[in-house]
């Protein structure tokens, strides 16, 4: 059975019978597999119509020749439903089931893909910080950011670039004209193939200053706790107080509080965050991305495959240098 049967066959059992109709983005590219590329990134484009012995992709006729030659949903068993894009798809209503469970669960053939867009992720890292310079603007390394990822066909879903005035006062500091100066922290969120990499390295422009030194390696030990402890059938809430925990350990007892650590990742940026009393475990094999940080321009985060196996860091760049903490190597401040 392929990756496409069993998934319809899942996504039916759950629904208990009867027509399914999906169109939420991450549901829709879960079960195609990947495929089905919207226009726009933050839609789905395509409407998903299930039954016992039929599979539909409704969409815009005027897609239909890209449709056609580039996704290749025939391939997947799908019938293609091209609609006049001047009336809309037939007017139905969602039947949307919670196929958030299937969806976070990983397949085989899922963390193929993932792994070789965590690869590129990385490389298009590696290749955007080369270019950097103290004089360039915030926004002009974001572009380096983004070219980078788009010619290795990674889309930016984040991207985020904070020079030495902003890097300390912001944990999401979208890119201004601002200069990089002295050291920046840089993170992005890429997606391919539906699934989505995330990843931050600190640079620095020389030696960086010990109190950056010092807090990059404090976020790098909470992340490498936390990536420790990630285990099948751990619940996120498990998961939050070993982050709890391990910020007590280094001195920040209260700066969990100051930004959101991360969860379980897959085709939603992240699909789960770790919060108190959070009830949502990993599955057998699961992605997730941790990004504990700490005031004043700290912060460690990869992406990882999680399963009853070693950890298995998919946007490692072990040449750009890495600290050794209590737990796994985590990503040093980049000398550039």
């Amino acid at each position: 059975m392929t990756e496409a049967d069993r998934k319809r066959r899942a996504a039916l059992e759950v629904a208990g019978g009867g027509t399914l109709i999906v169109s939420t983005p991450e549901n829709v590219r879960w079960l195609l597999c990947g495929r089905g590329r919207p226009v726009d990134v933050g839609s789905a484009d395509y409407t998903v119509v299930l039954a016992d012995d039929s599979a539909h992709v409704l969409f815009a006729d005027i897609e239909r020749p890209r449709v056609e030659a580039e996704e290749r949903l025939g391939e997947l068993g799908y019938e293609l439903a091209p609609y006049a894009w001047y009336e809309g798809r037939e007017d139905q209503t969602d039947t949307e089931v919670d196929l958030a469970p299937l969806r976070r669960a990983l397949c085989p053939e899922e963390v193929e893909r993932y792994r070789a867009a965590g690869a590129d992720a990385a490389a298009a890292f590696v290749e955007a910080l080369a270019r950097l310079a103290p004089g360039l603007t915030e926004l002009e390394a974001a572009g380096e950011l983004a070219q980078a990822a788009r010619d290795r066909d990674l889309v930016a879903r984040v991207n985020l670039v904070g020079g030495e005035e902003r890097q300390p006062v912001h944990r999401h500091p979208l890119p201004t004209s601002a200069r990089l100066g002295r050291h920046a922290l840089l993170a992005f969120t890429v997606e391919r193939d539906g699934l989505h990499v995330s990843m931050t390295r600190i640079v620095s422009f020389g030696p960086p200053p010990d109190r950056l030194a010092a807090l990059v390696r404090a976020s790098a030990e909470v992340d490498a706790a936390v990536i420790g402890a990630s285990r099948p059938g751990r619940t996120h809430g498990e998961l939050f107080e070993v982050i709890a925990d391990a910020y007590d350990r280094e001195g920040f007892p209260e700066e969990w509080r100051r930004h959101h650590q991360g969860g379980l990742t897959g085709y939603k940026g992240r699909e789960v965050f770790a919060v108190p009393g959070e009830s949502t475990p990993l599955p057998p094999v699961g992605a997730a991305a941790w990004n504990p940080s700490v005031t004043g321009g700290g912060k460690s985060e990869d992406t990882v495959i999680v399963s009853g196996e070693d950890h298995e860091v998919l946007t490692r760049t072990r040449e750009l240098g890495e600290l050794e903490t209590h737990g796994l190597p985590r990503p040093a401040i980049v000398e550039l």
